[in-house]
C-alpha cells in the first residue's frame, strides 16, 4: 500500500523534483493577459492556439529587475509592457508549499515582441490583398476642395490639438468644417472604438468630404492597435478618402497601408488639406488669368479681322457704286433714246390712227352714205341679192328696213370717191 503523504509533503516532493530535474532558467514565448505593476510587476501569461486559450500561468517582475527591463523594452519597442503584446523572456520556475508553481522572470527580449508584431502585420496586409481590400481607398477621387473634414481621434489627444490649430490658423484664411468623431487611440479598446467611428463616418458620408485619423507621437507598440485586420477593412470600405496621421515615421501600419494617403504627423495631415484647397484655388486664378488673357487676345484678332473686313467691304461697296453708276449712266442714255423713239412712234401711230379714223364707216356714213346687210352680210353688188328678200341697211342715224323687188346690174367706172366708199352705196333696186 502506497505511503499516504500530507499536502505540505506533496508539494515539498514537487518542489524537490522540479529543483533536481529542470534547468535552472527557460527561454519562453507567451502573451501577456494581465500586467499589475506594485512595485513589483505580477503578470498573467498565456499562449493561444488561434483565440483558444490552451495554456496559462503566474509570473512575477521583481522590483529590482522590473525597472531595469521596462526601461529598456519602452527604449526599444517605444510601449509599455501591456495586455495583449507577446515576449520572450528568460525565467525561473519555482514551486512554494503554500503558493504553488510561478515564473520568475529574469529578462524580456524587446526584438522578438518587434518581430511577431511585423509577422502578425504582414498576414493582415497579405489577408487584405487577397480580399482586394488593400488599394480600395487609393481607389477614391480625392476631392478638389475638402473642406468638410471628419476627424478620429481622441479630444484630450495632442496630435488632435496639433490639426486643429493648423487647420484654423492656416495663412490663407480657408474655413474648414470639421467634425470630431471620439475614439480610443491606445489601449484594449481602442480597436473596436476606431472601427465603430469608421461605421459613424460611413454613415454621415454624405455630410463629409474626407476622413483623417490622427494621433499624437508614440512608440511603436502604442500604435500597436493600428495594426488590426478590422481597422483596415473599415478604412478599405468607407466611401470617403482617408488620410492617416498617427505620428509616426519608423513604421507603416496597416492602417498607413490602407488609407488613400499618409502624413507623417498630425500637422502634416493639415499642411496636405490646405495645400490642396490652395492648389485648387492657384488653379482656378491660372484659368481665370487663362480666360482673360485668351479673351482680350480674342478680342484684340476680331477686331483687326473686322477692321480689314470693313476696309475690304468699302473698297467692294466703292467699286460697285462706281460700276452701278456707269451702268445707271448707260441706262439713262439708253432711256433717253427709247423715249424718243416711243415719242417718234407715237407720232407715226397719232398720223395712222387719223387715217384709220378717215376710213371709219362710221364717219364715212355721216357723208351720206348707208351699208346694206342682207342676212348679215354686207351687200356689195346687184347679184349679192335676190327678188323678194329682205334687207337692212343702217345710215348715220337709224336703219332702214326693205324687200328686194326687183334688181340691176350696172356697171360703170368708178370714180376715187367711189373706191372710198361700198360698192353697194349706190345700188339701185327696182323691179
Amino acid at each position: 500500500m502506497s505511503k499516504v503523504l500530507s499536502l505540505f509533503e506533496l508539494n515539498q516532493l514537487i518542489r524537490t523534483v522540479l529543483e533536481t530535474s529542470l534547468p535552472d532558467t527557460f527561454l519562453v514565448t507567451a502573451e501577456i493577459a494581465s500586467c499589475d505593476v506594485k512595485n513589483h510587476c505580477y503578470l498573467t501569461l498565456v499562449d493561444k492556439e488561434e483565440d483558444t486559450i490552451r495554456a496559462e500561468i503566474r509570473a512575477v517582475i521583481w522590483a529590482g529587475r522590473y525597472k531595469e527591463i521596462a526601461k529598456v523594452f519602452e527604449k526599444e519597442t517605444g510601449a509599455r509592457l501591456s495586455k495583449g503584446i507577446k515576449i520572450l523572456f528568460q525565467a525561473e520556475i519555482s514551486f512554494h508549499e503554500r503558493y504553488g508553481l510561478k515564473l520568475t522572470i529574469n529578462n524580456i527580449d524587446p526584438s522578438y515582441t518587434i518581430g511577431e508584431l511585423a509577422v502578425k502585420r504582414r498576414e493582415i496586409l497579405e489577408r487584405l490583398v487577397k480580399e482586394g481590400l488593400i488599394d480600395r481607398n487609393k481607389g477614391l477621387e480625392f476631392p478638389l476642395v475638402p473642406q468638410r473634414i471628419g476627424i478620429i481621434s481622441s479630444s484630450t489627444a495632442a496630435g488632435y490639438e496639433d490639426l486643429m490649430t493648423h487647420l484654423t490658423a492656416n495663412a490663407y484664411g480657408y474655413r474648414f468644417i470639421t467634425t470630431l468623431y471620439e475614439a480610443v487611440m491606445q489601449g484594449d479598446r481602442a480597436e473596436a472604438s476606431i472601427v465603430g467611428a469608421l461605421s459613424k463616418c460611413a454613415d454621415d458620408a454624405a455630410a463629409l468630404d474626407i476622413v483623417v485619423i490622427v494621433r499624437g507621437g508614440g512608440g511603436q507598440l502604442d500604435l500597436q492597435c493600428f495594426d488590426s485586420y478590422e481597422i483596415g477593412k473599415a478604412i478599405a470600405l468607407l466611401p470617403l478618402p482617408v488620410i492617416s496621421g498617427i505620428g509616426h515615421q519608423r513604421d507603416v501600419t496597416v492602417a498607413d497601408e490602407v488609407s488613400h494617403s499618409r502624413a507623417k504627423t498630425p500637422t502634416a495631415v493639415a499642411d496636405m488639406l490646405i495645400t490642396r484647397v490652395r492648389d485648387f484655388e492657384d488653379r482656378i486664378d491660372s484659368l481665370a488669368h487663362a480666360l482673360a488673357e485668351g479673351t482680350r487676345s480674342l478680342t484684340m484678332d476680331m477686331k483687326n479681322g473686322l477692321a480689314a473686313f470693313s476696309r475690304r467691304l468699302e473698297v467692294a461697296a466703292r467699286n460697285k457704286l462706281l460700276g452701278n453708276s456707269h451702268l445707271l449712266t448707260t441706262f439713262i442714255k439708253g432711256l433717253r433714246y427709247s423715249l424718243r423713239l416711243l415719242q417718234n412712234e407715237q407720232q407715226k401711230l397719232a398720223g395712222r390712227e387719223s387715217n384709220v379714223n378717215h376710213l371709219n364707216p362710221l364717219n364715212i356714213l355721216k357723208r351720206g352714205y348707208s351699208i346694206t346687210y342682207n342676212n348679215g352680210k354686207a351687200v356689195r353688188s346687184a347679184s349679192d341679192v335676190k327678188v323678194n328678200d329682205r334687207l337692212r341697211t343702217v345710215l348715220h342715224e337709224g336703219e332702214v328696213l326693205s324687200r328686194v323687188e326687183g334688181r340691176q346690174s350696172e356697171k360703170r367706172p368708178r370714180s376715187s370717191r367711189d373706191k372710198k366708199t361700198d360698192g353697194n352705196a349706190n345700188m339701185k333696186l327696182y323691179e
